[in-house]
């Protein structure tokens, strides 16, 4: 400390009111009386010291900045003064003399009054004194900030910690609204910092106002509200992620900033969990080549792998390493159990022996995979991969389903087919040990989930696909009679344990909203203008002439009405679904069907019901930051309109864009809607905007085709030329 920053102006007899005095009566005035000329008063009333930590912060204080208010002292004789008001000050100054920093004569200003009222003085002082509200250090040290000073620089000139400066700065992250509540005590401190897990202002108001009403608002109550949709950092879905993986996809982290022990949110369950599913699926991809089926699952109660029957792998010899290993570590674990149960352990020890266990179950599990399952096995069989309790990978392999379980072996059945040749080996399977149905999960609507795509959205995009896809079925006899030749004699001719006998049925699949879903669509027209040609009237006649009628049509009706019924019957799906039917692409793939010309999303069935930041990074993507950013800036129903028109086919001309972005535009689609074997030639066309060549129909002109009354717009065998 320079010897300057305490030493005042020189004054003689200043006739003025001490800082936070009043003159008292007859009459005083501030001096600068020598240090080594001060003595504290016996007169002072506080006489329970106070705590070491506020004497090291005014000690710093006068350190940093000097005396910022005067001493009240009385004469003891013309060299003496003793001090009434200001003893601590008086002994941090001594301090400062006995360290060198000042000199022993350091002059302090003193207010000099008159003995007989000490004793009121010293009471005033020291009662009427209040501390400073922690909302106002925080403001002051926030401005101090502003001017360019250091939390550490802050810390030494008020004597107090750099981790009580960075506490009190942490309350700028709660919303004035609820500082105002704090100011006026209606909240406590601990209330106030609990609301810093979040910077979100909207957020924390929100809760605010959710908990203000109770009799007592705890500051776990604060927490439990603002964290109820997060996942915590040590559940076993944030460890399974990690933190570092979680961050790095852009998840926000909720941090209790005054309490490190406490852990840590993660506020995007969504992404969490899709993050989790991507992981689970790539640790599935080796076993899919090997197992009828792979299954991943977020989580799964211990009791429902009951619900399947089990196959086990064969007996092999251990690794002999691994073996040799095993039995060193329980010799090792034995000798050190025996040292007096672990008292005269060093730590070296004790580190040793708490790592024995683990290592053992780790052997175990690697002696474990070891071991093969048969073919036969495999074959019926399949693996769930889940998450288990800690965190870590659990892989459950050799379930089998109760409808995949071998039928038991008639009394009379031989080991050797017909020729004397043995018969494949019949699976041994563990039946199952409970009837609780095998448990389930949809990963593809958990990944839909975090990009924004409700499950009820999901069901409607797969409702409008396979309206399209049956539209385009229902006009091709060829695909139409192999499709259904398939499914006869997969019920037919399939080879399964359970000899499913023939049960053809055609339950026609109907979207619940199918009204406003399919209301005036290129497929509904298609559709319309089908029916409009069957042949039907042998439906009004009695059974058995109406057969024997309809028996006698021309084979081009015979088609129509064929591939009419099995368009009906195929089943809606996404190709971004769990286990999609690869069948069904085929038949979309084989079709040609043009998703994007009979679908454009529109603000009702599309933008209007996906979450903003899917609209701004898909506009971000293919049109361009500029775009997205000006959507960035609206709210949702204007977004909504604004993404139909650049979405719609007519974008080139009513939007502006330049010949690439509207050939992406027009074409997108949501993932899941474009058929598989499709994919290929429509990313072509998105990224290489080629010109039609010609014959083909561009597709802004499909709608107009298929409203059109030419033979064209119909199936062959429905058009005029057919034979």
């Amino acid at each position: 400390m320079a010897k300057t920053s305490t030493r005042p102006k020189p004054a003689t007899a200043t006739k003025t009111e001490a800082a936070g005095s009043a003159t008292p009566d007859g009459a005083a005035d501030i001096r600068m009386i020598p240090l080594d000329q001060l003595e504290l008063s016996p007169l002072n009333v506080r006489k329970v010291a106070t705590s070491e930590k506020d004497d090291a912060e005014l000690f710093a204080s006068i350190r940093e900045t000097g005396i910022k208010q005067n001493l009240v002292v009385h004469a003891l004789s013309e060299a003496r003064f003793a001090v009434d008001a200001g003893g601590r000050r008086l002994q941090a100054l001594k301090q400062l003399a006995n360290d060198g920093v000042i000199p022993a004569d350091h002059p302090v200003p003193c207010l000099v009054e008159d003995e007989r009222n000490a004793i009121l003085t010293s009471a005033t002082e020291n009662l009427q004194r209040a501390a400073m509200h922690p909302a106002d250090q925080f403001e002051a040290f926030e401005a101090m900030i502003a001017e360019g000073r250091s939390e550490e620089e802050i810390a030494l000139k008020f004597g107090v910690s750099v981790d009580l400066v960075r506490r009190r700065l942490k309350l700028a992250r709660v919303a004035p609204e609820i500082i105002e509540q704090f100011r006026a005590g209606d909240l406590t401190l601990e209330c106030v910092m609990a609301f810093t897990l979040t910077d979100d202002h909207d957020r924390q108001l929100a809760v605010w106002n959710a908990v203000k009403g109770g009799y007592h608002i705890h500051p776990q109550s604060i927490k439990r509200h603002l964290t109820e949709t997060a996942h915590s950092a040590n559940s076993a879905l944030g460890r399974f992620v990690g933190i570092e993986a979680y961050e790095a996809a852009g998840g926000v982290l909720l941090r209790d900033l005054f309490d490190d022990r406490a852990s840590a949110h993660m506020e995007n369950p969504e992404l969490l969990e899709r993050l989790a599913i991507e992981k689970l699926q790539t640790a599935a991809k080796p076993f899919e080549a090997a197992w009828k089926w792979v299954e991943v699952h977020l989580s799964v109660d211990y009791g429902a792998f009951r619900s399947f029957g089990r196959v086990y792998p064969q007996d092999v010899e251990p690794d002999p390493d691994l073996l040799a290993e095993e039995e060193r570590l329980i010799a090792r674990e034995e000798e050190l159990a025996a040292q007096n149960d672990g008292k005269d352990w060093t730590d070296a020890e004790t580190e040793e022996y708490y790592a024995i266990e683990p290592r053992l179950r780790e052997i175990e599990a690697l002696q474990r995979e070891r071991q093969p399952y048969a073919d036969e096995d495999r074959a019926i069989a399949g693996v769930v991969l889940t998450i288990g309790h800690d965190g870590v990978l659990r892989v459950e392999k050799g379930l089998v389903r109760p409808e995949d379980i071998p039928a038991a072996p008639e009394p009379d059945e031989t080991t050797a087919d017909a020729d004397g040749a043995p018969s494949p080996a019949r699976p041994h399977v563990t039946p199952p040990t409970s009837s609780t149905p095998v448990p389930t999960s949809d990963p593809a609507a958990t990944l839909r989930k975090a990009d924004g795509i409700s499950a009820s959205l999901a069901d409607d995009l797969r409702a409008t696909r396979q309206h399209i896809l049956r539209a385009h079925l229902a006009a091709d006899f060829e695909v139409a009679f192999d499709a259904m030749l398939y499914a006869l004699c997969e019920q037919v001719l399939g080879r399964s344990y359970n000899n499913e006998a023939l049960d053809i049925s055609i339950r026609a699949f109907q979207a619940q909203n199918r009204e406003v879903l399919h209301a005036d669509t290129v497929a509904q027209k298609m559709l319309e203008a089908l029916e409009r040609g069957f042949a039907t009237d042998w439906m009004k006649l009695e059974k058995p002439e109406d057969f024997r009628a309809m028996s006698a049509l021309p084979i081009a009706d015979k088609q129509a009405l064929f591939a009419w019924a099995t368009g009906l019957a195929v089943k809606p799906q996404l190709s971004s679904d769990n286990r999609p039917s690869p069948i069904i692409e085929e038949i979309g793939a084989r079709l040609d069907v043009d998703v994007a010309a009979c679908w454009r999303p529109t603000a009702q069935n599309y933008w209007g019901r996906v979450n903003k930041g899917h609209a701004v990074a898909t506009a971000r993507k293919l049109i361009g930051d500029d775009y997205a950013e000006e959507r960035n800036r609206e709210r949702k129903g204007d977004i909504g309109a604004a993404m139909e028109r650049a979405f719609a086919e007519t974008a080139g001309e009513t939007e502006g864009f330049d010949a690439a972005t509207a050939a992406k535009t027009t074409r997108w689609l949501p993932d899941g809607m474009l058929f598989a074997g499709a994919t290929e030639a429509d990313a072509k066309m998105i990224g290489d905007a080629p010109e039609a060549e010609e014959g083909d129909v561009p597709a802004a002109d499909a709608l107009a085709e298929a409203e059109s009354d030419e033979p064209s717009s119909l199936p062959a065998f429905l058009s005029g030329d057919a034979a």
